[in-house]
Formats: structure tokens, sequence, C-alpha cells
């Protein structure tokens, strides 16, 4: 019997290979999947501070080895110079921001009691419009039954929707002091982490065999990577939408732009809405109010942040996780489908992760 070429034989294995990962992948998400994503909710709380400490060694490190083979400096008195620098700027800026929004919100209470009147006068007028409207028309009583329940429905709603989010800001009062000392844990452990990294990574090469700690090194480098890579990306697209945001409302001469600006830029992590979730409803209302020109304004404000938004974030998101930006718009629509909002952010992760291990040859058996 002829013997196959050992070239086609290769080959059938690769395709075998990418067979059987793709039916385990299906497996794990309608068996597995449930079970452990359960895990990790339930886990995620226990490590959420050391999670945070590696998401910051991860960004700062460059840094504190760019200036250790520069200097003859402590690699403890940078890592505290940097940790320093890095947080009294996040602080500032935190500072800055604040100030502003005081400002703008001090403003902004001195008008609402005038903007509440008006808000009540607009729907009490539309309130009037309608029972008129469904007077004159002589409704049928079943369409008035259905209209009466169609408006409760929207009103319990609303009411809930008020409810939930007056409980979420009492819930995230609540959570200021576990916050508080889940930063401090997490500064602790960034110290701690960045000094003695090389000491870590050596221990677990000493207590683990050598080719599981190569695929670990190479697995757990590209994973970090894409994890930065992803968070530097996101923090570039809300800057890009908030500063869109405050451009055109600037040349709008809206109101409280810098405000509406930085909850555009707040909004934009939220997959789909994004921010839709500011503008929409202040589209809706200026309409409602009769005012039609600036609502067309924002409108089209809107537009541009969004379209602008939807044509960088695969080139972003691509440049910064190590995909072609054709690779991140399948990998975003393959994890929106797969795993809703989350998905976003996992599967582009781990596609990163697993093409840098198979071209690594971590799948290898003889690895």
């Amino acid at each position: 019997m002829e013997r196959l070429p050992e070239k086609e034989v290769k080959d059938f294995l690769k395709v075998g290979k990418i067979v059987l990962i793709l039916v385990g992948l299906i497996l794990f998400y309608y068996h597995l999947f449930p079970a452990v994503w359960n895990l990790i909710q339930r886990g995620i709380p226990l490590i959420a501070p050391f999670i945070m400490a590696i998401v910051i060694v991860g960004l700062l490190d460059p840094i504190v080895n760019f200036i250790e083979s520069r200097t003859k400096i402590s690699r403890t008195i940078i890592i505290l110079s940097v940790l320093l620098i890095f947080f009294g700027g996040i602080i500032g800026i935190v500072i800055w921001l604040i100030s502003m929004l005081v400002i703008e919100l001090i403003k902004f209470s001195n008008e609402f009691p005038a903007l509440a009147g008006i808000i009540v006068e607009t729907v009490m007028d539309i309130t009037n419009t309608l029972q008129s409207i469904f007077t004159n028309l002589n409704i049928p009583p079943q369409l008035m039954e259905v209209i009466e329940e169609t408006i409760s429905t929207t009103l319990t709603a609303v009411r809930q929707a008020s409810i939930y989010m007056v409980n979420l800001l009492v819930d995230l009062v609540a959570w200021l002091p576990m916050g508080l000392l889940i930063l401090v844990i997490s500064l602790l452990a960034v110290f701690f982490i960045s000094r003695d990294k090389k000491n870590i990574l050596k221990a677990f090469e000493n207590h683990l065999p050598a080719a599981i700690y190569k695929r670990l090194r190479i697995v757990g480098t590209e994973a970090g990577t894409a994890v930065i890579g992803f968070i530097r990306a996101q923090v570039i697209l809300m800057l890009i939408a908030a500063s869109l945001s405050f451009i055109g409302l600037q040349f709008l001469g809206a109101p409280y732009s810098l405000l509406v600006a930085i909850l555009v830029g707040i909004a934009d992590i939220l997959p789909i809405l994004g921010p839709g979730t500011v503008f929409i409803p202040w589209i809706l209302w200026m309409i409602i109010n009769g005012n039609l020109g600036f609502a067309v304004a924002l409108l089209i404000l809107y537009t541009i942040v969004s379209v602008v938004r939807q044509v960088l974030q695969p080139k972003i998101l691509g440049d910064n996780i190590g995909l072609h930006p054709i690779e991140a718009l399948i990998s975003l629509f393959v994890g929106l489908k797969l795993l809703g909002v989350l998905g976003l952010i996992i599967v582009p992760i781990v596609w990163v992760v697993f093409k840098a291990s198979w071209k690594s040859g971590v799948f290898n058996r003889n690895f």
C-alpha cells in the first residue's frame, strides 16, 4: 500500500487540529461556559485588586524598565516615583474635571427649577393635545384602553428606571469604602509585583515543567499585551468621542458643553448605545420642545461622532492589540453575536492570544 506524502499527512493533521479546536470551542460554549462563567463571576471580586494591579504594572513597567536601563537609580525608587507621578497626574486631572463639573452643575442647578417647570408644562400640553385629538376622532373604547395601557406601561417603566438609577447611586456610595480598600491593595500589589517581577517569574520557572512554563509565558505575554492594548484603544476612542462632542457643542453654543462631552466620553464605553445614550434623549426633547433647528444640529453632531468612532474602532483596536482591522471587525461581530456585550471585550483578546500561541507553536506536541 502506497504511503501518503509526509507533507499531505502534516496538512491533514493541521486541519484535524483546527476542526477539533472548533468542536471543542462549540462544546465549551454550550455546555461548560455557563458553569465557568458563574465561577468567574464569583471569583473576580476576590482577585479584583490583583487584576487591576497586573494591568497597571503592564502599563507602567515599560517606563520603569526604560528609566532603570538608562540610570543607576534603585528600581524601588523608580517604581515609587513613577507611581507617584502616574497617580498624582490622574488625581490632578480628576480634581480639575470635578471642579469644572461642579461649576457647570451649580449653573445647571440654578436653572433647574425653571427647566422643571418647562418640562411639566410641556408634558401637560402634550397630554391635553392628545386628549383633544382622541376625543375629536371618536376612538373606539377598545383602542382607548390599549392607548391608556401603553401610556401606563411607559410611565411605569420611567418610574422603575428612576428608582433603578437612585438605587444605583446609593449602591455606588455604599461601595466607595470597599473601592478605596481595593485601590490601596492594588497600589501595594503594583509596587511588589513590579519590584519583584523577576523573582516571581523565576519561582514559576522553578516549580513548573519547562515546556508548560514556556507555553504559559507566551500565552501570558500575549494576553497581557492584548488586555493593555484593548484598554489603551478604549481610552483613545473615549477621548475622540468626548473631544468631537465638546468641539461640536462649543460651535453650536450649547450650554454645559464640557459636562455633556464628559458624559458622552463615559457613555462611549457602553457598546451599541454609546454616545446615543446622551444624544438621543436630548434630540427628542428638542423636538418635543419645538426647537427643530437645534435638534437637527445635534443629530448631525451625533452622526459625525458615531461614524468617526465606528470607522476608527477596528483600526485603533487592531493597532493596539495586534490585529488587522478586518480581523478586529470580525472578532467584534462574532463576540457580540456569541457573548453579547461582554464578547466585544473577550473575543478580540482571545483571538489575539490564540493567534500568537498558534504561531509560536504552543499547540504543537513537540513544542
